[in-house]
C-alpha cells in the first residue's frame, strides 16, 4: 500500500513544558513590556467615531468599517475594518494554495466555497524563492508542513466553531528493519538537526534543501537512491516520499543503511495547548492549523513595538478574541489612490490601540503590508467583495487565507466530561 504520513494526536505536554512553552508564546512579541508611549505615533481617533457603514452577514457577523476619506496625504488615509463573530456562529476553516510553493489569492483559495462569508489573508510566507510559510500548516486534520521545533499557530476546530492560538511541535518516527529513526521537520524550508526531513508532493514545483543522499518511498518500500546533486531537490511524485538529512549527520549515516525494497513506514504526531483557553487544554485534533506571527495584545495591553520598522504606516490585519469569546477579525489599510497604489494603515502600536478600542483581550498579527486582504458575501453563494481596499484593486497572492463559513446546522458541543463519584464513607 501507499506509503502515508499518519496523523496520531497524543495527549498533551507535560504541565512543566506546556507552561513553559504559554510564557514563550505570551512574551512572543519583540517586547517583553508594554512599548513606551513616548516613542509611539499617536493612535488616531478613527475607530472612535461613528462608523461609516456597517451591516451584518449571514450567520450573525457584524460588519463595521471607518474610512477618513481622501486626504491631501495619501500616507494619513485609513480604512479601518472590523468584523465580531459572535462565539459559536460562523464555521472557521484554512484554505491553503495547491502547494506550499506556490501562492494564490484569498479569492482564489476561498472563491469555490459558497458559505464563507469572511475571507482574510493568512500567516507569514517567506517572499523569497519558492515562497513557502514560515511555519506549519495542518489540512484536513493531516500535517502538510511541520517541524521538531516547538512554534505557535491558529487552530481550527470546526465542530466546535473555534479558533484558538497553540503551541505545538511535530513529532514522527521512520521504521524499518534496520530500526527507528527520528523525522525532524515535514516539508521544512531547512533540513531539521533532530532527525531526518521528508518530503511530500504537497511541496510543489521549487527545489528543496537536500543533503547528499535521497531515499526515495513509494507503496512502502524503498524505490529509489538519489545521490547526484539536484535529483533529491525536485519535486515527489505521485505517492513518493523523500527522506534526507543534513550531510555528515548520524541520521545521513542511519540513512545508508537503507537498501532498496526494504520496507518503511513513516508516522507523524502533532502535540501542544491552547495556552489561551482556561486549563490550558491539550491541542486535540484541529481541522486545520496555521502558523502565525507574535501576539500584539496579551491579557489587554499592548505589546506591539514602536522601533523604526514598526513604526511606520502600513497595512495590517489580525485576528483577536474579546472578554466574552467572540472572534475579531481586522484589517487596516489606506485607501487607494488613481494608479489603485495603497498609502497609509497603521503602525504597529496605533493597530494595537484600535483593537483594544474594539475590545480585543488578546490578537494576533496576520500577514500585512501588501498581503493584507478582507472579502465578505453579504449573502450565501453571492460574490466576494473586498472592503479595506477598493474591490476593484488587486489581491496579492499569499500561501493561505482564514474563511469563515456560514453554518448549516446546529453547533456540534463536545461532551460534558463525566463527573467523578464521590467515595462512600
Amino acid at each position: 500500500m501507499d506509503v502515508r504520513l499518519q496523523l496520531t494526536l497524543k495527549k498533551g505536554l507535560t504541565p512543566a513544558v506546556a507552561a513553559a512553552l504559554v510564557c514563550g508564546v505570551l512574551a512572543a512579541g519583540a517586547d517583553v513590556t508594554p512599548a513606551a508611549a513616548a516613542t509611539c505615533r499617536i493612535p488616531s481617533t478613527l475607530v472612535l467615531e461613528p462608523p461609516k457603514r456597517a451591516f451584518e452577514l449571514p450567520g450573525g457577523a457584524q460588519v463595521q468599517v471607518w474610512d477618513t476619506g481622501n486626504r491631501k496625504q495619501d500616507i494619513l488615509e485609513q480604512r479601518f475594518v472590523a468584523i465580531r463573530i459572535p462565539k459559536g456562529t460562523l464555521i472557521p476553516r484554512a484554505e491553503m494554495a495547491p502547494t506550499l510553493s506556490q501562492k494564490t489569492t484569498p479569492q482564489a483559495q476561498a472563491g469555490s466555497e459558497p458559505r464563507a462569508v469572511v475571507v482574510i489573508n493568512g500567516a507569514v510566507f517567506d517572499p523569497s524563492g519558492a515562497a513557502i510559510p514560515r511555519r506549519s500548516q495542518i489540512a484536513d486534520g493531516v500535517t502538510r508542513k511541520g517541524d521538531s521545533v516547538t512554534d505557535q499557530g491558529l487552530a481550527l476546530y470546526e465542530d466546535t466553531r473555534r479558533a484558538e492560538l497553540a503551541v505545538h511541535n511535530m513529532t514522527g518516527e521512520i521504521f524499518s528493519v534496520q530500526g527507528t529513526i527520528p523525522l525532524g521537520a515535514l516539508n521544512w524550508q531547512r533540513l531539521s538537526a533532530a532527525g531526518v526531513t521528508a518530503y511530500t508532493r504537497d511541496w510543489g514545483a521549487s527545489f528543496h534543501p537536500t543533503g547528499s543522499r535521497t531515499i526515495v518511498l513509494k507503496n512502502g518500500v524503498v524505490s529509489r537512491i538519489l545521490t547526484k546533486k539536484n535529483d533529491g531537490k525536485k519535486r515527489p511524485k505521485d505517492g513518493e516520499t523523500f527522506l534526507t538529512a543534513p550531510n555528515g549527520s548520524e541520521h545521513t549515516a542511519a540513512l545508508k543503511l537503507l537498501a532498496i525494497g526494504e520496507p518503511v513506514t513513516v508516522t507523524t504526531d502533532q502535540t501542544g495547548v491552547l495556552p489561551r483557553v482556561a486549563g490550558q487544554p491539550p491541542l486535540g485534533t484541529p481541522d486545520s492549523l496555521i502558523g502565525v506571527s507574535s501576539a500584539i495584545v496579551r491579557r489587554g495591553k499592548n505589546f506591539a513595538s514602536c522601533n523604526s520598522r514598526d513604526n511606520n504606516l502600513r497595512p495590517r490585519s489580525a485576528i483577536a478574541w474579546t472578554a466574552d469569546g467572540d472572534l475579531i477579525v481586522a484589517a487596516v489599510s489606506g485607501r487607494s489612490n488613481k494608479n489603485h497604489r495603497r498609502s497609509g494603515g497603521a503602525s504597529a502600536h496605533q493597530w494595537g490601540e484600535y483593537l483594544l478600542h474594539l475590545g480585543a483581550v488578546n490578537a494576533i498579527n496576520l500577514d500585512g503590508g501588501s498581503s493584507t486582504t478582507l472579502l465578505v458575501r453579504r449573502q450565501v453563494g453571492g460574490p466576494l467583495r473586498r472592503l479595506d481596499r477598493d474591490d476593484k484593486d488587486s489581491q496579492a497572492r499569499v500561501a493561505d487565507s482564514l474563511t469563515f463559513l456560514a453554518p448549516t446546522g446546529p453547533l456540534i458541543l463536545p461532551p460534558a466530561p463525566t463527573p467523578t463519584p464521590t467515595p462512600t464513607p
